[in-house]
């Protein structure tokens, strides 16, 4: 959770008064004096600084977590799609002027419907919350990890080409499969990706494109096990 609200109001809080003050100051040095000293003493409203900077501090706390809170989902902490979807295009526009690249993710868990019947939801919110530490081992910094909705996630990638996409894939596959190992059943996802700007330039045609391609490769791996 970032400081930004938190940092923003104290300064503002501590502007003001101090803005106060030096308004006196300006107009009447010498009642301005008086007003902040009386029998050599500093007067009471100058306490205001340091006793209720901690107020503002809390206030700007509140408002830094309903911020995170919006942003993020509540089971497994990752991104949301509300956040995706104010981010898009600024990260769009960002690659125009940088001339680059951004792959699009669409990351879906095989059968998950099936694991939620015989297992019961809670193993099901188990699996999603470790889902989720796979992806985040598989991708950097620079990559946006989020959950798109029910079993479904979503990579976004700045500055990424199909090397380093077909890397990520394959350590989230490496991952899985750990995990199937150790929770004692198959845990698998299907990926489909799209690449901007040579798939598509508007991120809604760009995740259509995604989720097509995930639904492909899904359709292959049921054909494959069926097989």
């Amino acid at each position: 959770m970032r400081y930004s609200g938190r940092i923003s109001i104290v300064i503002i809080y501590i502007t003001l008064v101090l803005g106060w003050h030096s308004f006196y100051f300006l107009i009447d040095y010498e009642g301005s004096y008086v007003f902040m000293f009386e029998n050599g003493q500093y007067k009471w409203d100058l306490v205001f600084i340091p006793l209720l900077s901690p107020f503002f501090w809390w206030l700007g706390f509140q408002y830094d977590k309903a911020k995170f809170l919006s942003q993020k989902d509540a089971l497994t902490g990752l991104y949301n799609r509300r956040f995706i979807s104010q981010s898009a295009p600024k990260l769009l526009a960002k690659m125009d002027k940088k001339i680059g690249n951004l792959t699009i993710s669409v990351i879906d868990c095989n059968n998950f419907k099936q694991i939620n019947d015989q297992h019961g939801h809670k193993i099901g919110d188990l699996i999603l919350t470790r889902i989720t530490k796979v992806l985040l081992n598989s991708t950097t910094e620079q990559d946006i990890v989020a959950r798109w909705g029910g079993d479904e996630f979503l990579i976004v990638s700045p500055y990424s080409d199909s090397k380093r996409t077909r890397g990520i894939s394959k350590k989230i596959e490496a991952g899985l499969y750990q995990l199937s190992k150790e929770m004692g059943m198959d845990i698998s996802v299907s990926i489909g990706t799209a690449v901007y700007p040579s798939d598509a330039c508007e991120m809604k045609e760009l995740l259509i494109i995604a989720d097509r391609n995930m639904y492909k490769r899904k359709s292959g791996v049921k054909t494959k096990k069926q097989g």
